[in-house]
């Protein structure tokens, strides 16, 4: 594959860890809620997020330019993405307590995003495959 549509998909792939992090980052800033199912997540569950989430966005950025991180980049962000694509789709199988920022997060959300993050993932883990 051509190194400059590697680097836009490696690019684009540290882009896409961006809404999670910054939700986190939001939520810790303003002290709001963030739920799932049971799970309220404390100030140190969403410092940790950011931490995976910063792990992930710099993994991506180093492997635009460093080809030796690119099947980890890619296929721990594809792991990831089918992961919360896997919640959100089984959220729409069998509802569950979703809250960002104190507000309930609807299903058509949870919709939206099982249809953006799942075919990102498999995009992810084939360039794992193919680097």
């Amino acid at each position: 594959m051509r190194q400059s549509l590697l680097r836009i998909f490696f690019a684009l792939a540290a882009c896409s860890w961006m809404p999670h992090w910054s939700c986190h980052y939001y939520r810790l800033e303003t002290g709001s809620s963030f739920a799932v199912g049971s799970w309220d997540f404390s100030r140190f569950d969403s410092a940790l997020a950011l931490l995976i989430y910063s792990t992930l966005i710099l993994a991506c950025l180093l492997a635009v330019v460093r080809t030796e991180l690119r099947q980890l980049a890619a296929l721990s962000s594809g792991v990831l993405h089918l992961t919360l694509g896997a919640l959100h789709t089984y959220r729409l199988v069998k509802p569950f307590r979703f809250e960002v920022f104190g507000y309930p997060w609807p299903q058509s959300a949870s919709l939206r995003e099982a249809m953006i993050v799942i075919p990102f993932g498999v995009l992810c883990l084939w360039m794992a495959r193919h680097k």
